[in-house]
C-alpha cells in the first residue's frame, strides 16, 4: 500500500504545482495593474493651458447634463490613452467629453426655472471659462455586485467656477439642489456602463482619489 501511496503523491503534486505558479502569476499580473493605476497620469502643459468652453445639451433624461464645461479635444485624449494602457480592459471613451455643470433633473425640481441662455450666462459670470480647471487626480470607480464589470474613470480638477457656479444656482433654485452633487469631473473612460449610470456624482477627494494627474514640460 505504501508503495502505491508514492506515486499518488507524485501525481498530486504535478497537478497542484501548475495551479499554484498560475494563481502566482495571476496575483503578480493584477498587482502589477493595480500600480501601474496608482502611478501619475500627467497632461502636457500646452494642453493643459488649452481653453474650455460652456456648451448647452438637449438632454432625453433626468440624470444627462443640461449645460457642460467641453474639454479640449486633447485633454480627453492623453487622459484616455494613458487608462487604457494601463488597466488592460476594453473600454470606451464617453459620449460627452466635458465636466457636467448641472443636470436636466436638477433643474426640473427648481422652485424657479432657467432658460438655457441664464445658465451660461450665470456659468460664463463665474468665470468658467476664463481660467481652464487645473487637473488634480484621477477617480476609477466600480458599480457594486451584481453589476461589478461596470466601471469609470474620472479625471478631477479643481475649479472655483464651478463652486461659485452651483452655489449661485442653489440660491436661484432653491433648497431641492444641492450644490455638492456634480464635483468638476472629466468622464475619461467606461468599461461595461452608460455614462449617465454614475450621474448625479459625489466624490471625496481623500478617499476617491486613484492617482495625481501632473502637468508634464512640452518635449
Amino acid at each position: 500500500m505504501a508503495g502505491g501511496t508514492a506515486p499518488s503523491r507524485a501525481r498530486l503534486v504535478k497537478l497542484v504545482v501548475p495551479v499554484l505558479v498560475i494563481a502566482a502569476a495571476g496575483v503578480a499580473f493584477w498587482r502589477s495593474v493595480r500600480s501601474a493605476r496608482a502611478a501619475p497620469y500627467s497632461l502636457t502643459a500646452s494642453t493643459a493651458r488649452r481653453p474650455w468652453r460652456l456648451v448647452v445639451q438637449s438632454p432625453t433624461g433626468p440624470n444627462e447634463p443640461a449645460l457642460l464645461l467641453e474639454a479640449p479635444a486633447e485633454v480627453s485624449r492623453e487622459l484616455f490613452d494613458q487608462v487604457f494602457k494601463r488597466s488592460m480592459e476594453s473600454m470606451r471613451a464617453p459620449e460627452l467629453t466635458g465636466i457636467p455643470l448641472v443636470l436636466a433633473g436638477e433643474l426640473g425640481r427648481g422652485a424657479q426655472r432657467l432658460p438655457a441662455d441664464a445658465l451660461v450666462e450665470m456659468a460664463r459670470a463665474a468665470g468658467l471659462e476664463a481660467t481652464p480647471p487645473t487637473p488634480r487626480c484621477m477617480v476609477h470607480r466600480r458599480a457594486p455586485e451584481p453589476d461589478a464589470r461596470q466601471q469609470v474613470y474620472l479625471a478631477l480638477f479643481d475649479s472655483p467656477g464651478l463652486a461659485t457656479f452651483r452655489a449661485n444656482l442653489a440660491v436661484r433654485l432653491g433648497p431641492s439642489f444641492d450644490a455638492a452633487a456634480l464635483p468638476p469631473a472629466l468622464f475619461v473612460g467606461l468599461v461595461e456602463s452608460p455614462q449617465q449610470r454614475w450621474l448625479p456624482l459625489y466624490l471625496d477627494a481623500d478617499k476617491d482619489c486613484l492617482a495625481p494627474i501632473t502637468v508634464a514640460t512640452d518635449s
